[in-house]
């Protein structure tokens, strides 16, 4: 679903960073039930921060550049 997501949707920042979301999450389905609880913990802390690392690339390129096509 998100990849599909990812290729129809690919002109706006926002989308893209939805896209990456459901990826995550899928991701998080799968490395719950397959590997080890410190690996697992591991993923989901570099998701967390990845996650707010793009929040702030959206927030920071709409402040300096106004219109890079994002929606709020």
């Amino acid at each position: 679903v998100s990849f599909f997501y990812l290729l129809l949707k690919w002109q706006r920042f926002i989308f893209i960073l939805i896209a990456l979301e459901f990826m995550m999450m899928g991701l998080f389905y799968y490395f719950s039930m397959s590997v080890s609880e410190m690996m697992f913990f591991y993923f989901m802390c570099i998701g967390v921060i990845s996650s707010v690392l793009g929040l702030m690339m959206m927030i920071i390129s709409a402040k300096f550049y106004g219109s890079d096509m994002c929606v709020f």
